[in-house]
């Protein structure tokens, strides 16, 4: 669950931002962004996504896997023990998926994978070997996740995580993690008092745990849960990001940031809160530090005290095309290309600089909702 500001909150997290220097720390790859299933909130399958307006142009445009090796061990050549997450789509759909992470652990770095387990099952071995952490989405009990994802997947899912499991148990291994995330939106909420009951029933073996944010490892886990509210803006702010990229960062934008609109949210707020705060007493886990869920999706003015980003000073995020973005979700200001810029002409260059410059002083009036907003600045 999203937390509220701790030590490096309000003034301080600002005066912190201020004193920043560039260190790489992580890189977000989108090799493709393929994916095998619709998920209606998905901001690039989903029902408001560009991929599903134009899937041609998504099967046709992934990594060149020689340039992004090359561009890699650029990377991590002074960069030791970088944290690389691999995502998309889908991001075992990637044609040199495999290649990919062999090359990436024979440079020491560590891999993380956001997947929707569909397909582990055929490797289970190679991530046993390779990855560091697995976060696999399911969105709640086998009724409501299927009703997102498609009929069948909660099983197929559910199989593929008790075959790397008992891999896990056969080899004596407490990597990967396996951490799940359920995604509260409009289509699950309601079901959130029964998810933990339901991966119990199906994993009656495993320790199953609801992450704490606070002492993610204190407890021992087969699975780690997260609760992960939806990440949404309203046209309002979108439109007004559009128009403030253009006035002060001469950035025309991607449509991108329209499939995060909700008009409406969807979601009787205080039902939630009240099912969650019941959920977390079960699991003796302390709140105080958690975001007010209500506040969360009726207040985006609200930033819990979280009022600046970190990652463009920690983090390089390269799409599909090649293209090299500060931002995770945001295709839009570009430091430039792989195909044609190296690593450290972006990492320390004039449109990197500038851009770290902007967010020294102002926020984008995107940003209020995304997970990076809400992440640690003293351990990014």
């Amino acid at each position: 669950m999203l937390t509220k500001a701790g030590r490096l909150g309000g003034t301080a997290l600002v005066e912190h931002v201020r004193q920043l220097k560039p260190q790489i720390k992580q890189l977000t790859l989108f090799p493709s962004e393929l994916c095998n299933y619709r998920c209606s909130f998905c901001h690039i399958w989903g029902e408001t996504g560009w991929a599903l307006k134009e899937p041609q142009r998504a099967i046709r445009e992934q990594l060149d896997i020689d340039v992004l090796k090359r561009f890699l061990g650029e990377v991590t050549e002074n960069n030791k023990n970088l944290g690389v997450i691999i995502t998309g789509g889908e991001p075992m759909l990637y044609k040199h998926f495999t290649e990919l992470v062999t090359y990436l652990r024979s440079r020491k770095a560590n891999v993380y994978l956001l997947t929707n387990g569909s397909l582990i099952k055929n490797r289970v071995e190679f991530i046993m070997e390779n990855i560091v952490a697995l976060n696999i989405s399911i969105d709640g009990p086998e009724e409501f996740h299927d009703s997102i994802r498609g009929k069948g997947s909660f099983k197929t899912i559910c199989e593929n995580i008790d075959a790397l499991i008992q891999e896990k148990r056969r080899r004596k291994k407490m990597f990967p993690f396996i951490n799940i995330t359920m995604v509260l939106s409009k289509y699950n909420y309601k079901s959130v008092k029964d998810f933990m009951r339901a991966l119990r029933e199906r994993f009656p073996s495993e320790s199953v745990v609801l992450h704490d944010s606070r002492n993610p490892w204190m407890k021992r886990r087969d699975l780690s849960v997260n609760l992960a509210p939806l990440l949404f803006t309203t046209p309002e702010r979108g439109q007004a990001y559009a128009d403030q990229m253009k006035e002060h960062l001469n950035c025309d934008v991607s449509p991108a940031w329209q499939g995060f609109v909700e008009e409406d949210i969807g979601i009787d707020t205080l039902e939630l809160k009240r099912d969650l705060e019941e959920l977390w007493a079960e699991e003796g886990i302390d709140t105080s530090h958690f975001v007010d869920i209500h506040d969360y999706f009726t207040d985006i003015e609200n930033v819990f005290e979280r009022s600046k980003c970190v990652a463009p000073w920690h983090e390089m995020v390269i799409r599909r095309t090649g293209d090299v973005y500060p931002c995770v979700d945001l295709p839009d200001y570009k430091y430039g290309n792989i195909y044609e810029n190296s690593f450290q002409d972006m990492w320390e260059g004039e449109r990197a600089t500038a851009f770290r410059d902007y967010l020294r002083d102002d926020n984008l009036l995107m940003c209020n909702r995304c997970t990076r907003m809400f992440a640690d600045a003293e351990s990014f």
